[in-house]
């Protein structure tokens, strides 16, 4: 009896017929695992990105909204990362960096071609006060100044002390 339980097992062949679908089955599994785990990385990074852009933001802003309030004068010197691939616009929202000094309250980060915009209570300027500020990824030396133009506007501008090396 076992003699011909064992003989009928070796005859069917329906297990090896079905061994190639099992191996296609697993090999898209798995496929789809992975795609869903290189999304969530990505995912990951990306928010790593924008956490690490918002701390920069909110280091200036700190900054610039006492300096504003304080009147014409003050300046202080930041030591600041921006993330790479990350490019921060003060004074401006995007698409509109010809129209200074109207959005110069305004701020905007552009993160891998992604935008998040912002307000200010200060409003921003380059050094020569004729435009908004940008400033590029990697390691800066920023100071900022409070200046009053023509019309009697606070501004906080940017020097960029790590371009003069």
């Amino acid at each position: 009896m076992i003699e011909k339980s064992l003989e009928n097992i070796i005859r069917n062949e329906r297990a090896a017929d079905a061994l190639p679908m099992r191996m296609v089955v697993a090999v898209i599994a798995i496929g789809a695992l992975l795609l869903l785990l290189s999304t969530a990385v990505s995912s990951l990074l990306e928010n790593e990105e924008i956490y690490a852009a918002k701390a920069v933001i909110s280091e200036i802003e700190a900054h610039a909204e006492q300096m504003s309030s304080r009147g014409a004068g003050s300046n202080i010197t930041l030591d600041i990362d921006i993330p790479s691939n990350t490019k921060i616009v003060m004074g401006s929202i995007p698409g509109n960096e010809d129209k200074w000094p109207s959005d110069a309250r305004n701020y905007y980060m552009d993160i891998n071609g992604k935008q998040i915009t912002g307000d200010s209570a200060a409003s921003y300027s380059n050094a020569t006060l004729n435009g908004c500020a940008v400033l590029y990824p990697g390691h800066r030396i920023l100071t900022m100044e409070s200046v009053r133009d023509s019309n009697g506007k606070i501004f906080i501008t940017f020097c960029d002390k790590s371009q003069l090396k």
